[in-house]
């Protein structure tokens, strides 16, 4: 992020209803060479390419009631000054090479190296995190015309999965999908297999504020 560049770029405008909350310049995590912008509002998070010149289209607007997470977290290098954020979003897109459209994950990561301090990079993107995190929450209560009901986080949640179900698929979709879901959206969970009565006399539903079952 460049510690002098403080204010939006031009091309940024405010309207009456998504005024701009946060703006800043980062580096990609896989090459610091790119840099990019951020500017989050109350409804979207828009990325725009600084450098390389930008080439056709650069610029990317998320909707954050698409948003399921965000979170901040330092490199595993102990000398890297630098810290990250990356949020998780699933629009709906349409499918390759076929017909309709279905939600697809869209991670979008940041490096933070404004400061010499790597405390101050952190505090910099738990800012970030937070921020998007708190305004992607006031975006789920209105969905599609529904008003979705505020999933407390953490929550304790139990996750029920029959490897016999169905197509007996329960458990890669677990794998695959769902527990990096839940991870992303800041979710502690705790997996049971079914199949049999034997899980029954495990767990204790006191203890536990929500259930999803995934049969497969």
């Amino acid at each position: 992020m460049d510690q002098s560049k403080t204010e939006p770029d031009p091309s940024y405008r405010n309207n009456g209803t998504n005024h701009i909350s946060l703006y800043g310049e980062f580096t990609s995590l896989g090459n610091r060479k790119f840099r990019c912008s951020a500017c989050l509002t109350e409804k979207d998070l828009t990325v725009q390419r600084i450098t390389p010149a930008p080439v056709g289209r650069n610029k990317v607007v998320l909707n954050l009631k698409d948003c399921i997470g965000c979170r901040a977290y330092r490199a595993e290098d102990s000398g890297e000054p630098g810290a990250y954020f990356a949020a998780y979003f699933y629009p709906l897109r349409k499918r390759w090479m076929c017909s309709g459209v279905s939600r697809q994950r869209v991670e979008q990561c940041f490096r933070v190296d404004a400061h010499q301090e790597p405390r101050a990079n952190q505090e910099e993107a738990e800012k970030w995190a937070r921020a998007v995190s708190e305004r992607s929450a006031r975006q789920q209560h209105l969905r599609d015309g529904v008003l979705f009901s505020e999933v407390r986080r953490p929550c304790r949640m139990m996750l029920l999965v029959n490897p016999e179900s169905g197509k007996g698929q329960a458990l890669a979709l677990y794998d695959k999908h769902i527990k990096r879901m839940l991870n992303e959206a800041g979710v502690p969970h705790t997996l049971v297999i079914t199949g049999s009565d034997a899980w029954l006399s495990s767990i204790n539903l006191r203890l536990v504020e929500r259930v999803v079952v995934d049969s497969g």
